[in-house]
């Protein structure tokens, strides 16, 4: 899914993939979706992942990035661009993206639950 996203003054091309977990763990030695069972526990892991995420998949839309070059060193040099709040305010729409919610596909989820429940 691609989804351009405000951050802070910015409007960040976003791309989440199948492959976003595996790069996610690649590049932070962390798994993704362990991280988000963490975050109800702990406010700024969940900023510090949610920041992660952001990375990864707006590296993975930028179609000139070299993605075997994603590091912790990359990482920070691209949330430099931004002011302390910028990724904290954009966090739903990042989680978002990554879950794939999008308004499009909330209306096929009710139409099909309506289908489901015989409406």
């Amino acid at each position: 899914m691609y989804r351009e996203i405000k951050v802070g003054k910015e409007s960040i091309p976003m791309k989440a993939t199948a492959a976003t977990p595996l790069r996610y763990r690649h590049v932070f030695m962390q798994d993704v979706i362990t991280e988000f069972t963490k975050v109800n526990e702990n406010y700024g892991l969940a900023i510090d992942t949610i920041s992660k995420l952001a990375f990864i998949m707006a590296k993975t839309a930028d179609p000139t990035a070299d993605l075997t070059a994603l590091n912790m060193d990359a990482y920070i040099s691209w949330l430099e661009q931004f002011e302390p709040f910028d990724i904290t305010n954009a966090a739903n729409d990042i989680v978002d993206l990554y879950l794939g919610n999008t308004e499009g596909l909330s209306e096929v989820k009710k139409k099909a639950r309506g289908a489901v429940k015989g409406n």
